[in-house]
């Protein structure tokens, strides 16, 4: 299965997203700073976070002119609703264990990975079918963990979408696919 053409502009435009914002952050404060060396650098910043916001802007009209010939913009909408549920679903939140001589807590690395795995699933909703992308870890146990969740990830799926019918899990490499078909 590949991946569709509003899957690769999602992935391209939340990190997007957040590179031009903390360019155009860094470059009011480098500006806020009033420095004569520092103005060329926020002048700079601002131009690069222009650039990387009019990338942005045109993969958003992109998509959007796409749905609007082939599709409805509505289901983008949805999709990037559905998206941004389904990661927060996939989440696990990981137990602190506090070491005996201070206050620190040590990260589970296998929810680390875990987590960051599921940060990259995604939901195409179109009208004739829902397209569902999640990333598999690489470790034995976070795809042990992704295993154990597969039932809940296909009620809540299925409860969200209901004019929907969805198949089984399917792997193919490193993603695994659920397809919903319009009832």
């Amino acid at each position: 299965m590949k991946k569709t053409s509003f899957m690769k502009r999602l992935s391209l435009s939340f990190p997007l997203f957040w590179l031009t914002l903390c360019c155009f952050i860094l470059g009011q404060f480098i500006k806020s700073l009033k420095e004569a060396d520092g103005t060329s650098l926020s002048l700079g910043l601002e131009y690069f976070s222009l650039l990387l916001g009019t990338i942005l802007l045109g993969l958003t009209l992109c998509e959007l002119f796409s749905r609007i010939l082939k599709d409805a913009p509505i289901n983008l909408m949805k999709s990037i609703i559905q998206t941004l549920q389904l990661r927060h679903f996939l989440y696990q939140q990981e137990v602190s264990k506090i070491k005996m001589n201070s206050n620190t807590h040590s990260p589970n690395p296998i929810t680390a990975q875990f987590n960051r795995s599921m940060r990259k699933s995604m939901i195409d909703i179109t009208q004739h079918q829902v397209a569902v992308l999640i990333k598999v870890p690489h470790t034995q146990q976070g795809q042990k963990l992704l295993k154990t969740l597969e039932g809940q990830i296909k009620e809540e799926l299925s409860s969200r979408n209901t004019a929907y019918f969805f198949s089984e899990f399917e792997r193919h490499k490193n993603g695994l696919w659920l397809i919903g078909t319009r009832k």
